[in-house]
């Protein structure tokens, strides 16, 4: 996991760099955390918690935004530690595991929170719960609240290793809508009628090996921004 952790972490300092290469005197921790419970709240969105409507939840859309929010944790993190390995070494990345594993020993976070998790029973509303506390925490600027409860809805939603791929796939998109124009407005978001995202999501459906994951989703996307 610390490798996987590691890899990520500085892959997103990477892509952060390509953006702006002083990002971080660029970039400041309210623009984080405003991103992530934005973020946050398209999460819920694509879950059925409107009453007075009929949904249909889209998991796919979830883990999605998951993935999303993971962007804007890391480089929150980042602000304070830039080497990728003291940022994994970091107490916030140490709560984040806690999170993944279920693990509530020697924590700083209302009982109230955890004893609501515990006993709720609806799997989207214990989803929808657990975004709601990542964004209040980074509402808060309570880092270390936010990321528990980031883990918690990782553990909730996707596995460790689905969001390290899906990360990788995301990052390589990222870098690709720098590439082709998406800050200009040149880049072209919706392919055979899915947005990128959704576009990349069935690409990596296919795709079990990290090791070829960049290659085949450049080919498509060159083949498509051709």
């Amino acid at each position: 996991m610390k490798e996987k952790l590691i890899d990520m972490f500085q892959l997103q300092e990477d892509l952060n760099k390509k953006i702006n290469d002083n990002w971080r005197q660029i970039r400041s921790k309210e623009d984080f955390a405003r991103a992530t419970w934005i973020e946050c709240a398209e999460l819920v969105d694509s879950l059925p918690w409107k009453w007075w409507k009929k949904q249909k939840p889209d998991m796919e859309n979830v883990q999605i935004e998951v993935v999303d929010i993971w962007h804007f944790v890391m480089s929150y993190i980042l602000l304070d530690y830039e080497n990728p390995v003291e940022a994994v070494g970091s107490e916030p990345v140490s709560l984040f595991i806690k999170g993944l594993n279920e693990d509530f020993r020697e924590l700083n976070i209302k009982g109230e929170y955890i004893n609501h998790y515990l006993g709720e029973t609806d799997s989207y509303k214990r989803i929808i719960f657990l975004a709601e506390r990542v964004a209040e925490g980074f509402l808060k600027q309570s880092l270390n609240e936010g990321v528990f409860f980031f883990g918690l809805l990782v553990k909730n939603t996707i596995s460790f290793n689905q969001l390290y791929l899906l990360y990788i796939g995301k990052n390589v998109l990222n870098h690709i809508r720098q590439e082709k124009g998406y800050n200009s407005g040149d880049y072209k978001k919706v392919i055979n009628g899915m947005e990128d995202n959704q576009y990349l999501f069935e690409l990596i459906k296919n795709v079990k090996d990290r090791k070829d994951l960049e290659e085949k989703i450049r080919q498509a996307f060159e083949t498509i921004h051709s």
